[in-house]
């Protein structure tokens, strides 16, 4: 079981690992160039602004083929008057066999009235016990800009140069940009995005959330290349927020996420 799971992870690296998004994120289509909140630590760094006060959050999510390959993730966004800072932890693997780590530090600030700008310093590590422990650094930038009523244009570079692991190591460090818009209606969000993935591949994602008052939050989006659908939902409930996801793949099954956020 193990090395079928180990044979599994190498073939869908890319699309698995360091790719983390929040899961609210994550069911709106994986989205998030041009949405705000703590979980633009896992998406454009700029979008940290949108955190008001003090948030924390931990995540946790299953992978398509086997409940034993997961994720596990922590967040904390901290707003100052030099901006808001953020840190992250994720771990994707399979327990005692395979664990690929990714530690980020990030600052989003205002320039304007109207524009963001957000950069992160990631740590990655790429272990497999009494085989293999090699590691890198990669830095993402991000900028969002809005426009009348509300509506954000977003835009990140993730891994700037296409850092990667030494020689001779199958670890991918996925490099992409992302170009996106988000716009809010009465009380629908609706997100559209293009991917460009330096390894010469185009995908695009669409996503949406209606909000039932302050405290139900009903999302679902598209994704292509691959094609996969999404779904969830939240829950507020005074400073406490609960997030959930589901990616359905036509092939390899269901991922899906539980987040839970909690704002000081």
């Amino acid at each position: 079981m193990i090395s079928r799971c180990l044979i599994l992870l190498l073939i869908s690296y890319e699309s698995l690992a360091q790719t983390y998004v929040g899961p609210n994120y994550q069911a709106m289509g994986f989205t998030g160039a041009a949405l705000e909140g703590i979980y633009s630590l896992t998406a454009n760094p700029a979008g940290l602004v949108g955190v008001e006060h003090p948030t924390g959050s931990i995540n946790y999510q299953h992978h398509f083929f086997s409940p034993d390959v997961t994720t596990q993730a922590a967040l904390l966004g901290l707003p100052t008057r030099y901006g808001v800072f953020g840190l992250m932890l994720n771990r994707f693997g399979l327990k005692s066999a395979y664990h690929d780590v990714k530690a980020g530090f990030s600052l989003a600030k205002h320039l304007g009235p109207r524009f963001a700008l957000g950069l992160s310093a990631n740590y990655h590590q790429l272990r497999i016990p009494s085989y293999l422990n090699v590691s890198s650094i990669t830095v993402d930038v991000g900028m969002q800009y809005r426009l009348p009523k509300n509506a954000i244009i977003g835009l990140q570079y993730t891994n700037v140069g296409s850092a990667s692991y030494e020689p001779g190591v199958y670890g991918i460090i996925p490099a992409y940009v992302k170009a996106g818009i988000s716009y809010p209606f009465s009380a629908v969000i609706v997100v559209a995005e293009m991917v460009y993935r330096l390894t010469q591949t185009l995908g695009g994602h669409v996503g949406m959330e209606y909000a039932i008052g302050d405290l139900l939050y009903l999302r679902g989006g598209l994704s292509v290349n691959p094609l996969q659908q999404h779904a969830g939902f939240g829950l507020r409930w005074q400073h406490v927020t609960l997030h959930t996801a589901t990616t359905f793949h036509p092939r390899l099954g269901a991922t899906p996420q539980i987040g839970l956020c909690y704002a000081f």
